[in-house]
Parts: structure tokens; sequence; C-alpha cells
């Protein structure tokens, strides 16, 4: 379908002050903004606007800086709509610590390159470095910061940011152009809706907080009490290395990897360290099962974040092409993606409220009890070192949903399981009560915005773009 042809008048004045004279400009939002925004204050006049790390991770580079090869750096993904989707490595105490380019409270962090979005920093958040397509914005204040983060991701400003100049295909946004832009002022009332809306964030960010500390205690556990398997579990795949096997650590594939981990889990069942998995879960139990998929969501290996969560939105049974398991997800349910290189693993703290089908490529895990805690040995390094260690195929990327039955947990014992089951339970509810909560606040943020930034004017382009303005 062809575009309309789109016709306006251009004021002369304003084609002699802008910066681009090409009509595509003149007729865009990001015209449109510059004209509706003619006496609002520009960002760059209340705020800096700094570059993140510029840095190479390749020693022969000039760049190179050996800190970057321990440092966790947040990039464009985890610059998400008003909320700075953090992953596990991010809680951990800082490397790289009093540079410009590291994170502040009040910060805004912005994509400069593709789509643009925005988000704040509080004061939770560890003050790592950004990465170099990442912009922050600083010098703001609280409720300017959320304002100018929630703006930054609607698409009237996205457009203003993401306009193409040369030959390039791909929008990159430049301080500069970042500094320039206008910004309208928060409308009356916003500061307090401002500090319900950060509380919500701050909520959310000491339930990861919390989390991480958790893994910790339970990482900490598992080194304290595995101490002489340590060169297992860290020593990569790839490493030289030679073990005495027995016959019965020799099975059908003929990998030296899989034949470790027999030989691990065979050595602590002997010392009454650990249990087969088999004895403390049912793996890929088969009911009860569904009578018919359509009509059900379909949980996949993308839908599983870094903290033991599974997103909210996920696809229906007639989008998707993936071969699924006819079990639903259960409470308390434990799932595993079977991808070896960078296993996730998701508890079902709550019922689903809905029918949740897991694609083949994610393994369930129904532990008879204590479900969290063993959840949480789930990613602990022992268990993980056998994990990559059961991959198979030419790859060595995943692992057969057959083989996850030979692994072997660690004994727990029965006070310390229900105390990491009851706050991991704990930990996760309360996120998710305060991730509703700012799915709810979001609906009353774009009302204040609405009253300041009159509906896109043109329909045309609207209804093209498939979004409101």
């Amino acid at each position: 379908m062809e575009s309309p042809l789109r016709i306006g008048w251009i004021d002369p004045k304003q084609m002699v002050t802008a910066w681009d004279w090409r009509p595509i400009f003149h007729l865009s939002p990001a015209m449109y903004l510059e004209r509706l925004g003619a006496h609002w204050s520009r960002l760059g006049g209340s705020a800096e606007c700094l570059d993140g790390w510029r840095v190479s991770s390749n020693p022969a580079s000039v760049a190179y800086d050996e800190r970057v090869e321990m440092a966790p750096i947040y990039r464009m993904r985890h610059v998400g709509d008003t909320q700075l989707l953090t992953e596990a490595k991010h809680w951990e105490a800082p490397v790289v610590v009093g540079e410009p380019f590291c994170v502040r409270p009040n910060d805004v962090l912005v994509r400069k390159v593709g789509k643009v979005g925005a988000a704040p920093v509080n004061e939770l958040h560890r003050r790592h470095p950004v990465d170099a397509n990442v912009a922050i914005v600083r010098g703001l204040e609280p409720a300017m910061a959320l304002w100018v983060a929630y703006c930054l991701n609607r698409p009237l400003y996205r457009a203003y940011l993401e306009r193409l100049e040369g030959m390039t295909n791909l929008p990159r946004v430049g301080l500069k152009q970042l500094g320039s832009m206008p910004v309208a002022p928060p409308p009356a009332g916003f500061g307090e809706f401002a500090r319900r809306y950060a509380q919500y964030l701050m909520d959310f960010d000491q339930a990861q907080d919390r989390l991480s500390r958790l893994r910790g205690e339970v990482g900490s556990w598992v080194g304290e009490r595995f101490a002489d398997y340590k060169d297992f579990m860290s020593l990569a795949l790839d490493a030289r290395r030679w073990c005495r096997f027995e016959p019965e650590d020799l099975v059908e594939v003929l990998l030296i990897s899989v034949m470790e981990q027999r030989y691990l889990a065979r050595r602590l069942r002997q010392e009454g360290a650990a249990l087969p998995l088999t004895k403390l879960a049912s793996v890929n139990p088969r009911h009860p099962t569904v009578e018919h998929e359509f009509g059900c969501k379909v949980l996949r290996i993308s839908d599983l974040d870094d903290h033991l969560g599974i997103a909210t939105h996920l696809a229906e049974r007639e989008d998707v092409a993936w071969r699924v398991q006819r079990r639903p997800v259960k409470r308390f349910d434990v799932l595993v993606s079977t991808f070896a290189a960078e296993s996730r693993v998701a508890f079902a703290a709550a019922s689903m409220g809905e029918c949740v089908l897991p694609t083949e490529q994610l393994v369930t895990l129904c532990f008879h009890h204590h479900q969290g805690a063993y959840a949480l040995l789930m990613e602990s390094a022992l268990v993980q070192a056998q994990w990559q260690r059961l991959a198979t195929g030419s790859m060595q990327r995943f692992v057969p949903p057959a083989s996850v039955r030979q692994l072997v947990m660690p004994v727990l014992d029965s006070v310390l399981a229900e105390e990491w089951h009851e706050r991991l339970v704990e930990i996760l509810t309360a996120r998710s009560k305060a991730q509703v909560n700012l799915q709810e606040a979001k609906q009353k943020m774009f009302d204040y915005y609405r009253s300041v930034h009159p509906a896109f004017e043109d329909e045309g382009l609207e209804a093209e773009q498939g979004v409101a303005w």
C-alpha cells in the first residue's frame, strides 16, 4: 500500500531557521515537536548530556581497559520503557567507580542507536558504567528525570531523535541533538504522582536487590560445601584436563564433558553429598494435560528473564509454531532453558491464572518439596557445571531433556530449604505486585503526558505509524 501524499504549509521563517531543508523533515513529527515546543526549555539547558564508556575488549586496541573484562555494564538492551532492566550481574559490587560514565541516582539513560528509549536510575542501582551506545542525561531533579524518561519513550520524542541524517540507514542520537530537544514542562500535580511512581520502581528494585542477596547466600553455601570440587565448577569446557574414569562413567555419548558429569555425580552420591534429581522431582511430568492447546499461551525460552521470572505478556498458541508440552505450568514449577551456553531458570511463585504451555525447548521440574530452594540451587555453580557438560550435538549448545535426569542436587537441610523457599516466594510476590502497580501507574502517566501534548495533528501519519503521538 502506497503512503498518502503529504502536503503542508511551511512558514518561510521555519525554512530559514531549521537545520534540515528536506520536505520529509518539515512534514515529520520532529518538526511538529519543534513547533509545539517553541517556548519550552531545551533539555541541555537544565541537564548535562554525557557519553558512555568508550572502551574496547580487544587487548591490542588503544582503547583497551583491563577493567572491562570484569565490570558489569549497562547496555542498550537494559534500557527499558521508563525502567532499567537489570541482569543478575548488575547487583554485584561495582568494579569501575568514580568515572563520569558510571551511573548516579536520578540519571536518565538513553539508547542512542536504532529505536530510542530511556530509563531513570535510582539509589538502589549499582553504579556501574554504561556502554558507549547509551547516553547519560545528568543533573535533573527526581520528578523531572522521570518525566524526561517517560517522554523519550513516546513516539513523538522518539521520532524527533530517530530522524535520519546523511546516508545512514540506522538512526544514531548525538549529544548535541539530545541537548537541543525541547521538553514540555511537567503538568501541575505531577510531582506527587512522580514520587509515588518512583516508589513503585524502588519496590521493584528492592525485590531485585533482595533476590541478589539470596542468590549470593546460596552461592556461598554451595561454594563452601563443595570446596573440593572448585576446579570442576570453574573449569572451562574447552580447557585441557585429564581424569581417570570408571567403566560406569562411560555412556553411549563418548564426550569427555558428559563423562565428567557422570564422574562427578557418582562421587557426590558415594559421599552422600548429593541426590539424583529424579528422587527429588518429576522431569517433564505429563499430567494433567490439556485437551485443547488453542486458547492457551506459550512459554518460550525468551520469556524467561534473568531473575527467576516469567514474562507477563506471552504469545498465543495459534501464533506460535513451536512444539509444546501438553501439561500447563503449575504453581511452584521450576522451568529451565535447555540452551546450555546461557541457561536460565524460572520459578512459578504464583498460579499463572491461565493455561500456559511451555515449549519443548524448556524442561519442567516439579519438585516434591521446597521448590523455591531447588530453583535457586539450579542456578548454582555446581548444577550449572553439570548442565553445561550434558550438552550434546555438533555445537554442544542444547541439553537433551532425557539427559537432565542425570543431574545430582546437593542434599539440603530441611530447615534451610524451607527458609530459602519462603524467602524466594516472598521476594517474587513483592516484585510481581510492584510490577502490577507500575503498569497501572503508566496509564496515569500517559494522562499527564497527554494533558500537555495534544494528539498528533496529522491523522494520516498517525495511522501509518500505528501509534498515538
